[in-house]
């Protein structure tokens, strides 16, 4: 008896590996809707829409994510996401972040947000995915120039 469940076990872990896909990793689209939430002297709250495009057959679930990011290399604020979000297979997904930023950065960076068409953002955390259950921690890493003033618009 034990040996037919060993080999039932076996077979169903064989059959599993090879079932399984190389994943290729998310393609980022861009930030969407930037709005500020809270407003206070010392630390305020933005939230913002990362929209990225799932390559891959198979849907999956965001847990939560969290991260540091920075404007034009100076330190900006905390990002997180607090809610799921199911990331839909071969189709276009948002994740909705927020962002804990120190006011004095902002300040400092508003007017080079005013006077360049373009500014540096860098992101870099944590992010747990998975699917039935079974999650993994994915390093998040995004540079790139965005344009601010269709970001607030």
């Amino acid at each position: 008896m034990r040996y037919h469940l060993l080999i039932a076990i076996t077979g169903l872990t064989i059959l599993a590996f090879s079932s399984c896909k190389k994943i290729k990793e998310p393609v980022f689209q861009g930030i969407q809707n930037m709005r500020i939430n809270k407003l206070n002297a010392g630390k305020s709250l933005m939230t913002l829409d990362l929209a990225y495009f799932n390559p891959n057959d198979m849907k999956a679930r965001l847990k939560e994510a969290d991260g540091e990011a920075w404007m034009d290399s100076s330190y900006l604020g905390h990002f997180y996401v607090d809610s799921a979000v199911t990331i839909p297979a071969n189709s276009n997904f948002i994740i909705p972040v927020k962002l804990d930023v120190e006011m004095k950065h902002i300040l400092r960076h508003s007017l080079s947000a005013l006077l360049n068409e373009q500014v540096l953002i860098t992101i870099k955390g944590i992010a747990k995915v998975g699917k039935s259950g079974i999650y993994k921690n994915i390093p998040l890493h995004y540079e790139g120039k965005q344009n601010m003033q269709e970001l607030f618009k």
